[in-house]
């Protein structure tokens, strides 16, 4: 299992990026993580689990149901589960394992855990991945990062998918969208005959994270990318076609300007958005959510309507290099990739990829068609992560969204705009 390694020259730059906190956890990480390493695997006591899905309406109480009773091989572990919220989540994390604490486990997006593990804050698992060889799957490659594994797929939630509101495609006689021209006529006749939105998705960096998911299912749908694996490619001709329908989308008024995810979603459960560009955690927590109107029976999914698969947003579990009970920590992310944990866990990852072929339950798939779209469009999306400049992706992203917003905000040309992005970044990375 391997993945498309940082190049070494940029080490430095990532160290700088991660934070001052981030570096003086290597310092900390030399000499307390050593104290219990190692130790033995039968310590017990409090093991400490983080992950921003425990506060997700529907899905985070089965996602903890799922684990919550784990003991370890000893029956001596208590699972504490630490919540907060996905907005300060990454920020709380690192500012946390900097200063060497945080918690024992934790589920990290795959941009902030290339960044982790550059700083040497996450212990290497590769003891478990020679344990479990075949028994996993290709997902886990995202866990593999200089020359070392680090972490496992917790869940592949894929943003390459389409979906919408079979009942008001129904009503209005439309057909599901397979091009950027059909989509954006199918959003226009549900906003103007129904006088809801047609289409709704991320589109301020106020919510950078989200929103670079999202931006990357257009940027890759039009073919393009940001990156390649050598060199920035920001203003190539298929990112500005990508820029420019994006913003003729949000021109074009069927979509809401200023609603944030979970206002967009929640609206789009109550049946007043008529698509989304969407990945299936959310999609999972919206048809399990007994007060909205759309539920798994009433909710289609389909492939982008672009010509190419878009983005996934991979999230890894990982342990802290400076857990106190670092072995038991171990004992539980083997149990995760274990059959018992891959099986508990699934009733609450609904259709996303997992870190073995674990089949959704036959009754959820049953009750849940569009979840079998999620499966097959894991297979074809891509990390958000810029090859090359792993370490670097998110001001990577973050300088293009800022230029993404601008121009919807004040206009422009877009190709003007990124090559001057382009500048920027070639400027400040080398």
């Amino acid at each position: 299992m391997k993945l498309n390694h940082a190049h070494p020259s940029r080490r430095a730059r990532a160290l700088r990026i991660t934070g001052i906190a981030a570096v003086a956890a290597i310092a900390l990480a030399g000499c307390s993580a050593s104290g219990d390493a190692g130790a033995g695997g039968d310590a017990g006591g409090e093991l400490t689990f983080s992950n921003w899905q425990f506060l997700e309406d529907g899905k985070g109480p089965i996602i903890w149901d799922a684990v919550k009773d784990y003991t370890g091989p000893n029956d001596n572990i208590e699972l504490t589960k630490v919540e907060i919220p996905f907005a300060n989540y990454a920020d709380k994390l690192s500012t946390e394992l900097g200063a060497g604490g945080g918690p024992d486990v934790m589920v990290l997006q795959d941009s902030q855990f290339a960044s982790l593990v550059d700083a040497g804050v996450l212990e290497p698992l590769d003891d478990i991945a020679d344990e479990l060889g075949d028994s996993l799957n290709n997902t886990n490659e995202a866990g593999f990062f200089q020359d070392g594994q680090y972490g496992f797929n917790w869940e592949r939630p894929t943003y390459n998918t389409v979906i919408y509101n079979k009942d008001v495609f129904a009503e209005l006689g439309l057909e599901v969208p397979t091009t950027f021209d059909e989509f954006l006529t199918t959003a226009e006749t549900i906003k103007s005959e129904l006088g809801i939105a047609g289409f709704a998705g991320r589109h301020q960096t106020a919510e950078i994270d989200g929103w670079t998911l999202e931006m990357a299912n257009w940027i890759y749908g039009f073919g393009g990318e940001l990156s390649d694996g050598k060199k920035l490619t920001i203003d190539k001709a298929e990112n500005v076609e990508a820029v420019e329908a994006f913003l003729e989308t949000f021109e074009s008024g069927v979509a809401p300007i200023g609603d944030d995810a979970s206002t967009f979603r929640a609206k789009f459960g109550q049946g007043q958005v008529g698509m989304m560009f969407e990945n299936s955690g959310v999609a999972t927590t919206i048809t399990s959510n007994p007060d909205n109107v759309v539920n798994g029976e009433n909710m289609g999914a389909a492939p982008l309507p672009l010509a190419n698969a878009g983005s996934n947003s991979q999230l890894i579990i990982a342990v802290n290099a400076n857990s106190k009970n670092k072995e038991a920590a171990k004992d539980f992310v083997r149990w995760v990739l274990g059959e018992e944990g891959q099986t508990a866990i699934r009733a609450g990852l609904g259709a996303s990829a997992m870190a073995t072929d674990v089949e959704p339950d036959a009754d959820f798939l049953a009750k849940n068609p569009w979840a079998t779209q999620f499966l097959e469009a894991a297979k074809t999306s891509k990390s958000t992560l810029v090859e090359g400049f792993e370490t670097e992706s998110k001001p990577i992203w973050r300088e293009v969204l800022t230029a993404v917003e601008d121009l919807r905000v004040n206009g422009g040309d877009v190709k003007s705009k990124l090559a001057d992005v382009q500048k920027t970044l070639e400027a400040e990375l080398g």
